[in-house]
């Protein structure tokens, strides 16, 4: 391999989508220059596929949180400052293992970097993701802290009434945890982080990451941290309460409807906004192009979790070299899979469940 090969691949393997443009930009030569260099590399075995696949496996990094789901239904009406009889469900979730383990399930190589407790929850935080095949290796268990957890209450309807979380474990996720990490994150094909995290550390990634950078909103009061320098990300998957939530105390005024919000954001430099919810459909927003998948009529047993298997499945599409509306398309189908369990990621979400669910779907 000629020292100028060895340059390419440096740089290749700091952005897998890099262009040949941006490669020659950076070497001072020629685009025909580079096209030559790129096709002997791929003659040689040292890249293959499109999008500049290196001859190694790609991974990905998942930045976010691990939470113990405590989740409580009414049998009826709830009645305020009244004991209503229902049932009490523990689940673990949290957006950024809900991600990781979707991934995992999708047989998509990832390293999840989070924090957990030394608790009975941090317990069966690590008993699951063993069963499951979730790799831990990035994963730092805290002395004398307990896992985080979030509390929230259904009401009649099924829309959750009221929520707790008591997440102090993650002011641990701080830039110098990070700094630890970011040459192996920066090897990554994507980087996927969740609001969970404080924002300093959101701020360390804007700053840092080389990779492209999906962000999963995750609350009303967490998604704001994404603001400052949000022109960083490559794709922000949300719902439509939260971008309009988050964008009320950035850009005080009325939005005419989602697409108006998310048009605020792609002006400031976001690739793509994914606004979905299972009841009203799919948007994608771009500069290029917008799509909308319509509402379709399923029953639904939990949808805690259809935004963590929709990013991941969206990222499936991604490092499969799919077009962009069949990979929402697919991740359409893998949120309609996931919210037939009451677990935040459906034990039975599969690439076969989901190839199934899309044939079916989008005939």
């Amino acid at each position: 391999m000629t020292t100028r090969e060895d340059e390419i691949l440096k740089l290749i393997k700091e952005n897998p989508l890099i262009t040949q443009n941006e490669l020659a930009d950076k070497l001072h030569i020629t685009r025909p220059g580079v096209a030559t260099h790129i096709h002997n590399l791929t003659k040689k075995g040292l890249i293959k596929g499109r999008g500049y696949l290196l001859d190694e496996e790609q991974f990905v990094a998942v930045i976010g949180g691990i939470n113990m789901d405590i989740l409580g239904i009414p049998n009826d009406e709830l009645i305020s400052q009244n004991s209503n009889p229902g049932r009490i469900i523990q689940n673990l979730g949290g957006a950024g293992r809900n991600i990781a383990l979707a991934l995992t399930k999708m047989n998509i190589p990832n390293d999840f970097i989070s924090v957990y407790g030394d608790d009975l929850n941090g317990d069966k935080f690590v008993n699951n993701a063993r069963e499951a095949n979730m790799n831990l290796k990035y994963c730092q268990r805290i002395a004398g802290s307990h896992t985080s957890s979030f509390l929230y209450i259904l009401d009649a309807s099924g829309k959750k009434n009221i929520g707790i979380d008591d997440m102090q474990i993650y002011q641990e996720i701080t830039p110098q945890f990070l700094e630890k990490h970011i040459d192996h994150i920066n090897q990554a094909r994507l980087c996927i982080i969740d609001t969970n995290i404080k924002k300093p550390a959101i701020e360390y990634i804007y700053k840092n990451c080389k990779v492209p950078i999906i962000a999963k909103t995750v609350s009303q009061n967490k998604n704001r941290r994404l603001l400052d320098g949000i022109e960083n990300l490559d794709t922000l998957v949300t719902t439509e309460v939260e971008l309009f939530q988050m964008l009320a105390s950035y850009q005080p005024r009325e939005f005419k409807d989602v697409k108006h919000a998310a048009k605020i954001l792609i002006k400031k430099g976001v690739k793509r906004v994914i606004v979905f919810d299972i009841k009203s459909g799919l948007y994608s927003f771009s500069k290029e192009k917008d799509y909308y998948i319509k509402r379709i009529e399923a029953s639904t047993i939990n949808n805690n979790g259809s935004n963590a298997s929709l990013t991941a499945a969206l990222t499936y599409g991604i490092m499969q070299g799919f077009t962009w509306k069949n990979t929402l398309k697919y991740s359409y189908a893998a949120s309609l899979i996931n919210s037939q369990s009451n677990e935040a990621i459906n034990p039975d979400l599969s690439v076969e469940t989901i190839d199934e669910e899309t044939a079916k779907l989008f005939k």
